[in-house]
C-alpha cells in the first residue's frame, strides 16, 4: 500500500521526455523585457561609440551611479561620463534581464552585464550585476535612467 502511494505521488517519473518538457517551459520574454533590453543595449552601444549625445537620450540629467565603494556616496553623472569614456568598450552582453513595473512611470530593471574593455595594454572582461531605475516623464515612451546600482560579481559561469 505504501509503495502504491509513493508511485501515485511521483507521476513525472513515468512521463515521456516530451511531457516533461511541457511541464517546465522557458518563459517567453515579455514586451516590457524586450523594450528595456533594447534601451540597455542602446546605452551600451552609445558608450561603445563614445557618443554622449546618444547617452543624453537615455540617462537623466540628475543620474547617479551607486557602487559598493564608497557606499552611500553616489558618483555624479559628470564623473561617471569621464570614467566610461576613459576606456574603450570592446564588447558587451546583457543577460538575465528582469523588469519590475513599480508604476506606469517607474520601472526597476536588473541584469547581468558582461563587458570587455581596454583601459591599458591588456583587454579585461568583467561581470556586473546592474539595477537601473527608469522614470518615464512626459507623453509616450520618454524613459530616462535616474540611478544605476552597479556591483562587480565573480564566479558567474559563461553563457552558452
Amino acid at each position: 500500500m505504501a509503495t502504491l502511494a509513493v508511485l501515485l505521488c511521483m507521476p513525472s517519473l513515468f512521463a515521456s521526455p516530451q511531457e516533461q518538457k511541457k511541464e517546465n517551459p522557458v518563459a517567453a520574454k515579455t514586451h516590457i523585457q524586450i523594450f528595456f533590453s533594447e534601451l540597455e543595449t542602446q546605452w551600451l552601444k552609445a558608450i561603445q561609440a563614445r557618443d554622449p549625445a546618444a547617452l543624453n537620450g537615455i540617462v537623466a540629467d540628475d543620474f547617479h551611479l551607486w557602487t559598493a565603494s564608497p557606499p552611500g556616496t553616489p558618483i555624479s553623472r559628470s564623473d561617471w561620463l569621464l570614467g566610461i569614456f576613459g576606456r574603450r568598450l570592446l564588447s558587451f552582453q546583457v543577460r538575465q534581464l528582469a523588469v519590475r513595473e513599480v508604476s506606469p512611470e517607474i520601472a526597476v530593471v536588473s541584469f547581468v552585464q558582461t563587458e570587455s574593455y581596454q583601459q591599458s595594454a591588456t583587454p579585461q572582461t568583467q561581470d556586473h550585476f546592474v539595477t537601473d531605475i527608469w522614470i518615464n516623464k512626459g507623453a509616450g515612451d520618454n524613459w530616462r535612467c535616474t540611478d544605476r546600482y552597479f556591483s562587480e560579481v565573480k564566479g558567474i559561469p559563461p553563457q552558452k
